[in-house]
């Protein structure tokens, strides 16, 4: 993996794997992970999914990504050797390639388990054609077939595996590519929406939400505005847009 400067063309997409995630028994400490991840290295995600533990629901998940020009898409989950890890062959399934014995995989696994190396662990080997090895220091190697990368579900596996790739892929985080400042007005959000919208209008390298709560006190909007590539002017122009939401709302 070499590093691909031309970030700004990408479309990242998160896919999480699991039916304890679907049912709720879960919460999806991965996705969130990931899509803070893809944030700090400059390039977020443009859509996150969550899939079952079926190789054709993977499939056609995949499927569908690499279509629509998604690049990269992580994958999180299923990779193991159990009965209900699926995510391998789904991920052949989506890019329509047989599922092959890597034999580099299968020569690591039969290093690191040696006479515990069952039938079920064998299945780890058992990789889209053509895939290539992610490097994991604590258990089974995850893997990438352009332009899907799969990773294990395990946070302590997952997040080094996924700073290294996107490290490899992007180069260092650099925290001044995208800035944030926000400010909270205790006022409903759609008695600042015709000035945040016309401001919008005119500076659209600026990314702005508009998060709405009602509290015990009443209603509140929490403005905040995300600037990319970190633009003087821009930053400059989004701090005084807050200022005057809230000098004009202050006593609302």
């Amino acid at each position: 993996m070499t590093p691909q400067k031309e970030s700004r063309a990408w479309k990242p997409a998160v896919v999480t794997v699991g039916q304890e995630v679907l049912y709720g028994e879960r919460t999806n400490d991965n996705q969130l992970w990931l899509l803070r991840a893809f944030v700090r290295f400059g390039v977020p995600a443009a859509v996150a999914v969550v899939l079952p533990d079926d190789e054709h629901s993977i499939g056609e998940g995949i499927r569908w990504l690499v279509s629509q020009a998604f690049r990269p898409v992580f994958v999180s989950g299923g990779i193991g050797g159990t009965h209900d890890d699926r995510t391998r062959q789904g991920i052949a399934v989506g890019l329509g390639v047989p599922l092959v014995r890597n034999e580099e995989c299968f020569a690591r696994l039969a290093l690191r388990y040696g006479d515990r190396f069952t039938a079920q662990r064998q299945r780890m080997a058992w990789l889209p054609q053509g895939a290539q090895l992610i490097d994991n220091p604590i258990g089974a190697p995850g893997f990438f077939v352009h332009p899907v990368y799969a990773f294990p579900g395990f946070p302590e596996m997952l997040r080094p595996m996924v700073e290294e790739t996107l490290a490899r892929l992007i180069g260092p985080p650099d925290e001044r590519k995208r800035r944030v400042l926000e400010v909270t007005l205790k006022v409903p959000e759609g008695d600042i929406a015709e000035e945040v919208e016309r401001f919008v209008t005119e500076h659209p390298d600026v990314e702005i939400g508009l998060y709405p709560r009602i509290t015990p006190e009443g209603p509140e909007v929490t403005v905040r505005c995300r600037v990319v590539e970190s633009e003087e002017k821009v930053w400059l122009e989004a701090e005084e847009l807050l200022r005057k939401l809230k000098a004009s709302h202050a006593h609302a």
